[in-house]
């Protein structure tokens, strides 16, 4: 249907223009796909960034960093986040239990039993 005065023209116009602007915006701050404000890192980098944020410097969990990074990703990607730092630094795996002895503990004595 056709605008039928002046102010139907000039907000046909307007609307327009502002979603034309809007998208001309949108794809200048995001050339080739590229989120605004992204830094181009290398797969190394990342995984620096990684194992800064889930352990400490002396190899502990970084549990702030863990919590923070499990509610900005799910639990989904901070899985395979922590398996590819783990993979990449294999001094950060935690370490297997040690050996148990192979024969198991004696059965306790029986509690009461039946009175004669």
């Amino acid at each position: 249907m056709p605008p039928t005065n002046t102010l139907d023209v000039v907000a046909t116009d307007l609307a327009v223009w502002l979603d034309r602007t809007s998208s001309e915006i949108a794809l200048a701050m995001a050339p080739q796909g590229v989120a605004p404000f992204a830094a181009p890192l290398s797969e190394e980098q990342k995984l620096e960034y990684y194992r800064d944020q889930l352990f400490n410097p002396d190899g502990t969990p970084n549990l702030h960093g863990r919590t923070a990074q499990m509610a900005r990703m799910g639990p989904e990607m901070f899985t395979q986040v922590y398996k590819a730092v783990i993979k990449a630094y294999p001094s950060l795996r935690v370490p297997s239990p040690p050996e148990q002895a192979s024969t198991p503990p004696p059965a306790p004595p029986p509690v009461g039993g039946p009175e004669v």
